[in-house]
């Protein structure tokens, strides 16, 4: 024979007596694992107001958040996370240094092109500047001014 399906207002009854039992007898593993699952399906704020309406004395429901908890959190070593941040300073601090030095190199390459003429480009520049002198009246640049 097949077993039928709760409803839901079945399940949260048998779940809520579920509850109701695993708290009289402060079973912290059921306690925990049906607080996770009414969380779960009904929201953090719903097992809060659950926990004030179920709990009979302070000390109870102190007990009952207290499961709530995390049992243990782990500790990493200070000395391991310290020697990877100054190994990752370190890196971060040689990559730095390579950029700048990259750039520089580039400037460099940069500034050598400009100042670098070839003989036809001075000579096509003085050329021009020929010309122009003698073409117009007075020529010492383009930036002075006839007045």
């Amino acid at each position: 024979m097949v077993a039928h399906p709760l409803s839901a207002s079945a399940r949260a009854r048998k779940e809520l007596e579920a509850l109701k039992l695993a708290l009289a007898e402060k079973n912290e593993a059921a306690l925990r694992r049906l607080s996770d699952r009414y969380a779960h399906r009904q929201g953090p704020k719903a097992l809060q107001l659950l926990i004030r309406k179920l709990a009979s004395t302070e000390e109870i429901a102190n007990f009952w958040q207290l499961q709530l908890l995390p049992k243990e959190i782990p500790k990493v070593e200070i000395s391991h996370t310290e020697l990877i941040q100054e190994e990752v300073a370190q890196e971060i601090n040689s990559e730095e240094e390579i950029i700048q030095e990259e750039i520089i190199i580039q400037e460099e390459i940069i500034e050598a092109e400009l100042t670098q003429q070839s003989p036809l480009e001075i000579k096509a520049r003085s050329e021009v500047a020929r010309r122009l002198r003698g073409w117009l009246p007075s020529w010492d640049g383009p930036l002075r001014q006839a007045s």
